[in-house]
């Protein structure tokens, strides 16, 4: 496996729209396939600064990708850089891939000087950002999802 951005290999941009819109286009009405790889297309052009996409591929196939985010949610402006969009294609599912992914996520965001990371995610998902040094600091609702926010601080 390995780990890149998607600054790099751009022609992966429409697969994570696919993948994007499949996972959580029924969210909410606005979100069409092309307002979806629009924001998709919006994290391809930096490998250092946020807003970006993580990648992960196996020769050419793409395995998974994370996103770097600037205030994700409108109703927390004082939380700035998020990480979240972390999604694994189904025949890469199993391999510790997300773990690689936030794990990279973390690393960059800290290694920019950076010292906070946010997510929001959904009660299932709890545990596995906990392994990764995330807390849950509060509930909150996105789009009409019961969502965790949590966070990571840099320890360094």
């Amino acid at each position: 496996m390995k780990v890149s951005y998607l600054a790099e290999r751009t022609e992966w941009s429409n697969l994570i729209a696919d993948w994007y819109f499949n996972e959580w286009g029924d969210l909410s009405p606005e979100l069409t396939k092309d307002t979806i790889l629009a924001n998709v297309l919006a994290k391809s052009k930096s490998t250092t600064e946020f807003p970006l996409s993580i990648i992960v591929h196996e020769n050419n196939s793409l395995a998974g990708v994370a996103e770097l985010k600037l205030r994700e949610n409108v109703n927390y402006p004082e939380y700035e850089y998020w990480v979240g969009g972390i999604f694994v294609s189904n025949e890469f599912r199993g391999r510790g891939l997300s773990s690689i992914l936030i794990n990279k996520a973390k690393d960059h965001t800290f290694k920019l000087g950076i010292n906070k990371l946010y997510l929001q995610c959904e009660k299932h998902n709890v545990n596995l950002y906990s392994k990764h040094g995330f807390q849950a600091i509060h509930h909150a609702k996105h789009r009409s999802i019961e969502t965790t926010i949590m966070v990571c601080a840099n320890s360094a």
